[in-house]
């Protein structure tokens, strides 16, 4: 566990452990509560009929996290489905919200629903940089047409110089991805391990306007150098995929 507004600590909850431990909680309680979070789910669905279990506990859920004035600011399907099925983003004002939500007889009576939907999860609280707030009120992800893809960025630094050279990455491919029309919505810095084996750093997820604008950019030579001299010397770990918003509004 850390100290007030410090780096995390993970606390060891492999992600086949699909509800967070009490240890967890604990640490986040710990925690100075004095900004929004956004809790990062990654979900994999048991089968065959995982999905529709997981919907159930979401009907319950989703009004319990509204009545603490949160709510899904993304939520997307993977373009493949392989090691995850779904990323959803949720919103909290506070961490005293996720919180005082565990203790809703409601919500704890959708909670086997949620561990007979899935068969492995990922959660964890990140919260804004200095650079990039989050809002203080519920704010979704900007609404783009159905030919955008998101791509999920977990990111785990390897060693002292891992970041810096992750950045030297991170302004050659934050310039490319201007010039297809896409955008970084969110960059978060990690808050706390809730069910994690792993001890991410940084959250990104970014806008692509199609899935072949992606594949062009990461075939081209510019993207290809910055991968072998920044990216990959950076990165002691990542989890990265395209999405694609459910819901996404119709083009034209």
């Amino acid at each position: 566990m850390s100290g007030p507004g410090g780096a995390f600590e993970p606390i060891p909850n492999p992600t086949a452990d699909v509800n967070p431990s009490k240890a967890s909680l604990d640490a986040l309680a710990a925690r100075r509560d004095d900004d929004p979070i956004i809790m990062i789910n990654l979900l994999k669905f048991a089968q065959p009929d995982g999905e529709e279990a997981y919907k159930r506990y979401g009907r319950v859920s989703s009004k319990e996290v509204a009545s603490r004035g949160g709510g899904v600011v993304y939520a997307g399907d993977a373009v493949v489905r392989g090691d995850w099925d779904r990323i959803a983003l949720v919103y909290y004002p506070r961490r005293a919200a996720f919180l005082d939500m565990q203790k809703s007889p409601a919500y704890q009576g959708a909670i086997p629903d949620r561990t007979a939907g899935l068969a492995a999860r990922l959660l964890f609280a990140f919260r804004g940089t200095p650079a990039t707030q989050l809002a203080e009120t519920l704010t979704p992800a900007p609404d783009a047409d159905e030919d955008s893809v998101y791509v999920v960025n977990l990111l785990q630094y390897r060693g002292e110089g891992g970041k810096a050279s992750y950045q030297k990455y991170g302004n050659v491919a934050s310039n490319l991805i201007r010039e297809l029309g896409g955008e970084v919505v969110y960059c978060l810095t990690a808050d706390q391990a809730m069910v994690s084996d792993n001890a991410w750093e940084q959250f990104a997820l970014v806008r692509y306007p199609s899935l072949e604008a992606l594949r062009g950019m990461v075939s081209g030579d510019t993207w290809q150098q910055a991968n072998r001299e920044h990216r990959e010397s950076g990165l002691e770990a990542t989890i990265a995929f395209p999405t694609r918003r459910i819901g996404r509004r119709p083009r034209g």
